[in-house]
């Protein structure tokens, strides 16, 4: 296992609901070759907040047609996945047709089909553990247009000791979220 990047604050925070926040620096880390069977990565997320927003990965699409498998290892997450709408024979970053929170408990995987975008949130007092088994390599525009809508359709912030959601007004359509769990998708029709 070796370190393959570490999330410093100044990046991140073109993709925070408040870009003047501080908080845990770097955001998060991740170790490549983690595993000799499935696994290729760990990403720890730290605990902590940015200004009441909860800490979160960058979040990106897939500019492959290969699906990642995620596996929560320990702490509290919450992964958000959107899926945008596709028209003149393109997706659409600022036009997104499902939102969902899915929140995971240790154990817990699931398969992110390329057409849903993704970023995993800690919302809990310490370091978020999670497996993925991406392999390839990931280029810029996989993270584009997410940099520049300024983050995900949603931003997950701590309100009253909760969880609690808050739209991202950069996109021009999006549905309200639909809270679920990682067994509410298994076995669907959904595609995630």
């Amino acid at each position: 296992m070796k370190i393959k990047s570490a999330q410093p604050l100044s990046e991140l925070k073109s993709v925070l609901m408040d870009a003047n926040s501080s908080g845990p620096d770097p955001a998060y880390w991740v170790f490549e070759n983690i595993t000799k069977d499935k696994w290729h990565n760990m990403t720890v997320t730290a605990p902590g907040d940015y200004n009441g927003e909860f800490p979160k990965t960058f979040g990106h699409y897939h500019g492959s047609d290969s699906n990642e498998t995620y596996k929560l290892i320990s702490g509290q997450g919450v992964l958000l996945i959107q899926k945008r709408k596709f028209a003149d024979d393109d997706y659409v970053d600022d036009l997104i047709e499902k939102v969902y929170f899915v929140e995971f408990l240790p154990g817990d995987e699931l398969i992110i089909t390329p057409e849903w975008g993704h970023s995993f949130i800690n919302i809990g007092n310490e370091p978020l553990i999670t497996f993925d088994d991406w392999n390839e390599p990931h280029s810029p525009s996989d993270y584009e247009g997410i940099k520049n809508l300024r983050g995900m359709s949603y931003y997950l912030i701590k309100k009253d000791g909760k969880a609690e959601f808050v739209k991202n007004e950069n996109y021009k359509e999006v549905p309200t979220p639909q809270w679920v769990s990682v067994n509410d998708l298994k076995g669907t029709t959904e595609s995630c």
